[in-house]
């Protein structure tokens, strides 16, 4: 096979770094998973890029991680330590979970009061508000596994105080798109069938657009990398020629 300078080696891996620091320092440190054999502060060469979780050990068995992109030759960097809430940070905590609880009871409510009264909106509407309400417990869900995942570990950071309440309206958003996304033929999902525009309005065509509905407001980071993989497919940089 034959490559010009400006085409990638396919041969060679594609990595990053990752420097890792905790509070206190000398934690064992572990990627995806596994131990590193490295303790805190240290730098991690030759991670593959892409999404990787980084933990560290830190005393009284205490295991705290993080999410990060590494991304082709660049270094990220991680801080992790022990959160431990004042009162007043732990009342934002708690109005947290209590909204989230709230989102999740709207709109199974709204749910099934537009099934208990579908008469009263033309098909379209009926399952616009079901992917509508999909989309956004998608997004719910997301959110009660992160509460408690990082509330377990205690190292739940109110900073993402926004992220947790902007998520319902992301889901509702996301669910919906997709909705309009493959069922007008825009998005194509890899190796399922969505069903025609004809059947649209089946119980099957809904169940699988709301099923569609809850994975893109599950998978928030996920569906917006696919939404600017289709954008830059439709609306193309000129070329310099045009």
């Amino acid at each position: 096979m034959f490559m010009t300078d400006n085409q990638p080696d396919p041969t060679k891996t594609q990595t990053g770094s990752i420097t890792v620091a905790s509070e206190p320092t000398g934690a064992p440190i572990q990627l995806d998973g596994k131990d590193t054999g490295e303790v805190t502060p240290a730098t991690l060469k030759n991670i593959e890029k892409g999404r990787h979780k980084v933990a560290v050990n830190l005393p009284d068995h205490c295991l705290i991680s993080k999410e990060i992109t590494v991304a082709e030759g660049s270094t990220e960097s991680v801080r992790l330590k022990k959160v431990t809430p004042t009162p007043e940070e732990l009342k934002w905590i708690h109005f947290i979970a209590y909204y989230t609880a709230a989102w999740i009871i709207i709109l199974i409510v709204i749910a099934v009061v537009t099934r208990r009264y579908q008469t009263m909106f033309d098909n379209l509407t009926t399952v616009i508000i079901y992917v509508a309400c999909s989309g956004g417990l998608g997004s719910l869900a997301i959110s009660l596994f992160g509460y408690m995942d990082h509330l377990g570990k205690d190292d739940f950071d109110l900073k993402y105080f926004w992220w947790y309440i902007l998520r319902p309206g992301i889901g509702i958003i996301y669910g919906t798109f997709a909705f309009f996304f493959v069922a007008g033929g825009l998005m194509a999902l890899s190796g399922t069938s969505a069903p025609v525009s004809e059947s649209l309005f089946t119980t099957k065509s809904v169940m699988f657009y709301c099923a569609l509905a809850f994975l893109a407001g599950y998978a928030e980071r996920s569906f917006s990398i696919q939404l600017k993989e289709l954008s830059e497919a439709v609306f193309k940089k000129p070329s310099v020629e045009d």
